[in-house]
């Protein structure tokens, strides 16, 4: 097999993991509406970003033979070329994932900071003092019977 036969091998679970990350923007983005953190916007920005840039790399590196026999680079050149791309993608995942964990932290804080409680419409709520209790059933009172004041004695 060719040198870009692999890479287009290798890239399978990028263009795979694109498709994913993809899917998660367009998702975050529509949450946006409804108030999810703009962090996961960005995280997911970050991630597609990442991973088309390591497809590209892919097939850029596919000329690294080419580099070292122009002798234009020497292998500690080549080496420091992949230090820097790996310290980049590194960076670039860690940087995603750290926007992640704080949208997930910051979204369920947010909830949990809510004072007070507020029941649905609909809600049966507890029988009022001075009231008589429910009947069972779904039929509901025309009026509340109210306490009766009697005279002081």
């Amino acid at each position: 097999m060719s040198p870009l036969t692999f890479a287009s091998i290798e890239t399978i679970p990028l263009v795979l993991q694109l498709a994913v990350g993809l899917l998660g923007l367009i998702v975050s983005v529509k949450g946006r509406a409804r108030g999810v953190s703009g962090l996961m916007v960005a995280a997911f920005a970050i991630m597609l970003a990442t991973t088309v840039m390591g497809i590209v790399w892919q097939f850029l590196a596919l000329n690294v033979p080419d580099w070292s026999e122009s002798g234009g680079l020497s292998i500690d050149g080549i080496r420091w070329i992949y230090l820097a791309v790996g310290m980049v993608f590194d960076t670039a995942w860690l940087l995603s994932w750290l926007l992640v964990a704080i949208a997930v932290v910051k979204s369920g804080r947010t909830s949990r900071q809510q004072q007070g409680f507020a029941p649905p419409a609909n809600y049966p709520m507890g029988v009022q003092p001075g009231y008589p209790a429910a009947q069972p059933g779904y039929a509901p009172q025309a009026q509340p019977n109210p306490p009766t004041q009697q005279p002081p004695s």
